[in-house]
């Protein structure tokens, strides 16, 4: 049949080896006989992350097999099915943070599975709209990501608001918006930051960084002056900006904001807020070249690495194996991100496009934050590593991403 010669077997190949790698490292961090490690903790949660290997491999197989424009067909339906996931779990949402919806044995995370939402109805909305560049035609986008935002924000789940924020940028110039309305949307972002930049460990604010950049917004809207409807997105947006952050950091775990402040002065807190980066680093760089061998490592099995199988997984990988098979699991990450690329730029259906073009950022942009902030150069914002990081419905979501792009790799012709 046309197209099933071109089936991504690179792509598979890498995804199966991230996925066995993170299997290895799950049972690393709690196997029998280490340290601090409970009778049974290890069958227990490898047990677990392998029954989600199952339900992944299922979900890559649903986003393989069944034809992308029937994803296409049904994004609003899957968009507003998440939203009224989203809006459950503020009312019955389990766990320590209350993000999960508990389905009989299984616990599953909406603002996960929003993340497939929102690309597939972005895929939609902007199909076809290549080259048109008015402001008309980017709010509805906007639109569309503001409310389960503010929803996993208020949950609160910082990381993956941030994620379903990154995505939608090179969404955006894929389709062809020109790069002052793609500014005009990340305007806000950067607002934000230097407001939290003004943030003194929360006790004192200055104000003046967010005043320069406010004045530098005013002179680009004059100098573009004649782009009416186009300077009120840009203003209207970093004014409200600096108008409901404050309220939003008000309404913000004690902790988040911690993390976030920790991030711009690392060194200030490390016994509390920064315990778990000043840990990962030392947990990374005493793993060398080549590491202390699988099962070795000592910073995990002696618990000073908090989150060791979720959000620090990573460090685990650079104390046990060392410098040369964290480069080994970056550059299968690569292959995973660069096929996604090629993928996208080959299909022909403009939606199947946007969507690998989505698929590809998501994982670069998870991966390169979950390891920065590994490493002291990102702040902790709770993001897992894919396929690695211990975690259902994050393990889900990466497979079934798969699974669209293979479903892309050998449907490329079909508009």
């Amino acid at each position: 049949m046309r197209g099933r010669r071109d089936f991504d077997t690179l792509l598979l190949i890498a995804t199966g080896l991230l996925c066995a790698i993170g299997l290895s490292l799950i049972y690393s961090v709690f196997h029998p006989g280490q340290t601090g490690s409970v009778e049974g903790e290890s069958s227990t949660y490898f047990s677990r992350q392998l029954l989600w290997m199952g339900f992944g491999v299922i979900a890559l197989l649903i986003g393989y097999a069944i034809p992308f424009r029937y994803f296409e067909t049904l994004a609003y339906v899957s968009y507003f099915l998440c939203l009224v996931l989203l809006v459950l779990v503020l009312f019955i949402g389990s766990g320590a943070a209350g993000r999960w919806i508990e389905i009989g044995p299984v616990r599953i995370q909406p603002s996960e599975f929003a993340k497939i939402a929102l690309l597939l109805v972005w895929g939609r909305v902007l199909a076809g709209q290549r080259g048109h560049n008015r402001p008309s035609k980017v709010l509805p986008v906007l639109g569309l990501l503001i409310v389960p935002f503010l929803l996993v924000l208020k949950q609160p789940d910082l990381g993956t608001a941030i994620v379903f924020f990154v995505m939608l940028l090179p969404v955006l110039y894929w389709r062809g918006v020109k790069g002052h309305l793609i500014f005009y949307t990340l305007s806000p972002f950067v607002a934000g930051l230097l407001i939290l930049y003004g943030e003194e460990l929360g006790t004192t604010r200055n104000p003046w960084p967010f005043g320069i950049y406010i004045v530098l917004i005013f002179v680009v809207a004059y100098i573009r002056r004649s782009n009416l409807q186009e300077n009120i997105l840009l203003v209207g947006a970093n004014l409200g900006v600096g108008l409901f952050l404050p309220i939003v950091w008000g309404n913000l775990k004690a902790y988040q904001q911690r993390r976030l402040l920790n991030f711009l002065d690392p060194e200030v807190d490390k016994l509390s807020a920064g315990w778990q980066v000043f840990q990962s680093k030392i947990a990374i760089g005493s793993g060398g070249l080549t590491g202390k061998g699988y099962m070795e490592g000592t910073q995990k099995a002696l618990e000073f690495l908090p989150a060791k199988h979720t959000d620090f997984i990573f460090s685990v990988l650079g104390e046990e194996v060392g410098f040369a098979g964290a480069l080994f699991v970056l550059f299968l990450f690569a292959v995973l991100i660069y096929r996604a690329l090629i993928i996208a730029a080959k299909a022909k259906s403009e939606f199947a496009s946007t969507v690998c073009l989505g698929i590809a950022t998501y994982f670069f942009f998870q991966v390169v934050t979950n390891v920065a902030m590994t490493i002291g150069m990102a702040p902790v914002a709770g993001i897992p590593l894919p396929f690695l990081s211990y975690g259902g419905s994050s393990l889900v979501v990466s497979c079934f991403f798969v699974g669209f792009l293979l479903n892309c790799s050998v449907r490329w012709y079909e508009y």
